[in-house]
């Protein structure tokens, strides 16, 4: 099931927002080596104050098992301000039907048990519930800063995407902007690779709700 917040409900959904801020330091910190900021056991960033939507996905047994921020090219975006040199001389993405996922994460728990098919549910289930929420805004395009490891996780979910520019070193991995167009098509295709036959979403939802909420 996936849950949506925006950043400035943080004081209503204080828990919820806390155990994602604990798991993207699990993730990017601890498990990855990655330099990002951390805050006591929280990993937040600066584009956590530009009021985000983040997209949560949380097992029937009510543990968030991963989790994905969404921000809007219009304003500041990892792609755009921090990671330019992903773009390859292409000019900066910025528009209203454009928007930017970041600090996408699995549980590790989750994602090392090779025997359970529960990553690829919590996956397929916030790229599903990404598409959702664009079709509903009108959205053209997803964009992505990643690495090229989920770029293959990504292929094997049945939305490859496209490659804005070439990949790049930063730090310790080999980074890569990837562009989605949103799609009715895209959806049902990775519904069907996933095995997921209705809305992902806990309750129907547009990002303009969800700005709102």
């Amino acid at each position: 099931m996936i849950r949506i917040f925006n950043g400035a409900s943080r004081d209503h959904h204080a828990r919820e927002l806390s155990e994602m801020f604990r798991l993207r330091k699990m993730v990017f910190h601890d498990l990855l080596g990655w330099d990002v900021t951390v805050d006591g056991d929280w990993e937040i960033d600066g584009y956590d104050r530009a009021n985000p939507i983040y997209v949560l996905s949380y097992a029937p047994n009510g543990r968030l098992r991963g989790a994905l921020r969404l921000l809007p090219t219009l304003g500041p975006n990892m792609l755009d301000d921090t990671f330019p040199v992903l773009l390859g001389g292409n000019p900066e993405i910025r528009s209203a039907s454009v928007w930017e996922s970041s600090r996408f994460c699995i549980d590790p728990e989750i994602s090392q048990d090779r025997a359970s098919n529960q990553v690829t549910i919590a996956a397929a289930e916030l790229m599903c519930g990404v598409g959702e929420l664009g079709l509903a805004s009108n959205l053209s395009h997803i964009v992505t800063v990643t690495d090229v490891f989920l770029e293959r996780m990504f292929r094997r979910m049945g939305c490859p995407g496209e490659r804005i520019g070439e990949p790049q070193r930063i730090g310790s991995v080999h980074a890569v902007a990837i562009a989605w167009e949103i799609s009715q098509e895209l959806l049902d295709r990775m519904k069907a690779v996933a095995a997921i036959a209705d809305t992902v979403l806990a309750e129907p939802m547009s990002l303009e709700m969800a700005r709102a909420a």
